[in-house]
């Protein structure tokens, strides 16, 4: 039996082509080369996001690494930051070890504000029924502390890509720092950290990238840059020595992006994870969790009456070779606000390697299962359009 892999956002499987042999061949590499080759993929990773310059990109250990750091070196005690509901384990990690929710119990530290999401995920910025407009609601979560406003581009749970832009635009308005995470959207959405005036971008080398997740980093804007060391930034935060392998693989990967076109890589993932849910709102018993076809990366949740997620996870590996992830996927909050904690959900997430054929059996499989359950699906959860 062979076996289809759609767990791409946890690790790459296949990377790019070329990939995996320029991370064997690293081994054997001059440390000059190396440092060279770290310059090359900065000035890609500056072209990719449309950034201040090369200068500013530090490489870390993966994206978590990034996130830490840069909140912990950004913010004091007394310093208050919005964050989205949709946010990460690592951020909420490096929040509240730093600090605490803002009017929850706690002293000192820096304080945080969560700006509410709708159940697709994305951010609340005015309530029409209340006769808002703009950024009315996220005004009124403004503080005179106020440094700050870090948000999740796209959601690991279910794949919701969030207004960062929008956002971006409120934050200038008021002289805040903004931090994008771009980790599930680099190689996915177009992104322009420049003309949004995104102070820290940080990223992963896996998933869009088609590399590995081992290497991450972010990319500051010049008044960030200033904050986090200035021209001291790079010694101060990039991992130490670098990964040679993992700065290797990123190298070749721009160059497989680059052959292959960016928006062919993308495309192709839209496509599959538009095709999957055409195919699976028609199947009894199963939920879609987040948006429909649009507003998203080619990351996917659902949730089913017939099975608990681990056991579809078992059921679709053990009996059709399809490999998916299932549980929290390291973004607690983000599922409190999307109504699957503390459940979790079967995630799929699917990248330019996965094929019609692909979908079309985990379709086929996700139909037999329901079909031979003996539990009775809740019609009134339908899937979301």
């Amino acid at each position: 039996m062979d076996t289809i892999y759609m767990d791409q956002l946890t690790t790459l499987i296949p990377k790019g082509d070329g990939v995996e042999e320029a991370m064997e061949a690293a081994a054997n590499m001059e440390a000059s080369d190396i440092q060279m080759m770290a310059d090359e993929t900065r000035e890609q990773i500056n072209k990719l996001f449309h950034g201040p310059g090369a200068d500013s990109v530090v490489f870390t250990s993966g994206v978590g690494a990034a996130l830490n750091a840069v909140i912990r070196a950004l913010f004091k005690d007394g310093d208050h930051v919005l964050i989205s509901s949709m946010e990460s384990d690592d951020v909420m990690n490096a929040l509240n070890a730093i600090g605490h929710e803002a009017d929850k119990d706690g002293c000192g530290g820096v304080e945080y504000t969560r700006i509410p999401c709708n159940e697709k995920g994305q951010l609340i910025l005015f309530d029409p029924v209340k006769g808002e407009k703009g950024f009315d609601s996220v005004e009124k979560l403004l503080r005179p502390n106020t440094k700050a406003v870090i948000v999740n581009h796209a959601s690991e749970v279910c794949g919701t890509i969030l207004q960062a832009k929008e956002i971006s635009e409120f934050a200038r308005r008021h002289g805040l720092l903004v931090i994008v995470n771009a980790a599930q959207t680099a190689g996915c959405v177009p992104i322009f950290m420049n003309i949004w005036g995104v102070d820290v971008m940080t990223f992963s080398g896996g998933y869009g990238l088609f590399a590995s997740e081992k290497i991450g980093g972010f990319i500051a804007s010049e008044r960030a840059a200033a904050m986090l060391g200035g021209p001291d930034m790079r010694e101060k935060f990039e991992q130490k020595p670098l990964d040679a392998a993992a700065i290797a693989g990123l190298h070749k990967a721009f160059e497989f992006i680059e052959e292959k076109t960016l928006h062919t890589l993308s495309s192709m993932g839209r496509k599959r994870v538009e095709q999957f849910i055409r195919k699976i709102q028609h199947v009894n018993g199963v939920h879609i969790i987040g948006p429909g076809y649009k507003d998203r990366i080619p990351v996917i949740s659902i949730q089913t009456d017939f099975m608990e997620e681990s056991e579809l996870e078992e059921a679709l590996k053990n009996e059709y070779g399809i490999v998916i992830r299932s549980g929290l996927h390291d973004a607690e909050e983000a599922h409190k606000t999307l109504g699957t904690y503390p459940r979790g959900t079967a995630r799929f997430s699917f990248n330019y390697f996965n094929t019609e054929e692909d979908v079309e059996k985990l379709t086929q499989a996700l139909w037999q299962l329901t079909v031979r359950s003996d539990k009775v699906p809740d019609v009134k959860r339908m899937p979301k359009e």
